[in-house]
């Protein structure tokens, strides 16, 4: 993929920017210099993110935005091209979820996750892609690990994100083949720390969480706007995540007789929670609840793994110079004798 111009002279666009791995995201996009759109439901949310990304020393705009509505996202997309100019990069970032086994999902439950999360990215492709064909830009949709392996109690979130990853494979090919100069890039992060875990419709009367091991967003943000200049076709981030599409790939059944120890009590705490809590899932909870949520003090800062996968290219490099380093300096003492 071709890489892009720097984020220093980027505007990048968030559908789903105001917490958790969006919010890292646009933190981490600011820091470079970038000019930072991010569209949200709530608006002290919205808030926090755009005095995180002014203090980060970024340009910001913060547009209320309910990505399950095709109307809103193009007015996001449209307030973005009217402040700053253009639009270099689009990240596709909205998602809900509801804890349960799917024959326990209510139908209007499985539409309204579909809505955000497919169709909000969808949406956002469709709106932003006349804009990242002006500027050769970058589409970026976060999926997960999941788009690739459904587990228990995450039927509805798992169907959504295999129907993105599979609707930007044939999307990518239409770009590739009218020569556009856009790259669509989709994410599969392993499980994150974030507030969706206190925010999320469950079933379970139990508090959820990520499948460990669990990841700050931070680290998983770094690789994202790496994609921005440098854009990659399908990044599995975190360990967690490549070691779920290996065991896919190798034996689905291996990952059924797992899930079927751990699918359960993988997904909560002990923590007892009534299922009636609000949650987020067809209007926002107010307040600003930031980038990270309640796991910090079980969540890893770094992902190793991912960050030698993004930079083998120059860690190829540099073994091939120190090779050609030792072999020149074995001739020079063999042709000195």
């Amino acid at each position: 993929m071709a890489r892009k111009r720097p984020l220093s002279e980027q505007v990048v666009v968030i559908g789903g920017g105001s917490y958790g791995l969006g919010r890292a995201i646009a933190v981490a996009a600011a820091r470079r210099s970038a000019n930072v759109v991010g569209g949200a439901r709530t608006r002290e949310a919205l808030d926090g993110s755009l005095a995180d990304i002014e203090d980060a020393g970024g340009k910001g705009l913060a547009v209320e935005t309910d990505v399950s509505d095709r109307g809103q996202v193009d007015k996001l997309v449209a307030a973005a091209v009217e402040r700053f100019g253009r639009i270099d990069t689009y990240v596709a970032n909205g998602m809900v979820t509801v804890y349960a086994e799917a024959h326990r999902l209510d139908d209007d439950e499985l539409r309204r996750v579909f809505d955000v999360n497919f169709f909000g990215g969808i949406y956002g492709y469709w709106a932003a892609l006349p804009h990242l064909r002006d500027s050769r830009g970058t589409f970026i949709q976060i999926a997960s690990a999941l788009s690739y392996r459904g587990i228990p109690l995450q039927a509805a979130y798992c169907s959504t994100k295999a129907a993105l990853r599979t609707f930007f494979e044939s999307a990518r090919v239409e770009l590739e083949k009218e020569r556009a100069g856009v790259d669509v890039c989709v994410i599969l992060p392993a499980a994150i720390n974030t507030p969706q875990f206190d925010r999320a419709r469950q079933k379970m009367g139990l508090q959820p969480q990520p499948v460990p091991p669990i990841y700050q967003p931070d680290p998983f943000a770094e690789a994202v706007v790496r994609c921005c200049e440098r854009p990659v076709r399908e990044l599995p981030i975190g360990w967690g995540a490549q070691k779920l599409l290996w065991g896919q790939k190798l034996s689905p059944r291996a990952g059924d007789l797992v899930l079927l120890k751990t699918g359960w009590k993988g997904q909560h705490t002990e923590e007892l929670k009534p299922t009636a809590s609000p949650d987020n899932l067809f209007a926002p909870l107010p307040g600003d609840p930031g980038a990270h949520g309640r796991f910090d003090g079980r969540s890893r800062e770094t992902t190793a793994w991912t960050w030698f996968r993004l930079h083998r290219g120059v860690i190829g490099g540099g073994l091939a110079l120190a090779t050609m380093g030792l072999l020149a300096g074995r001739r020079g003492r063999f042709l000195s004798r």
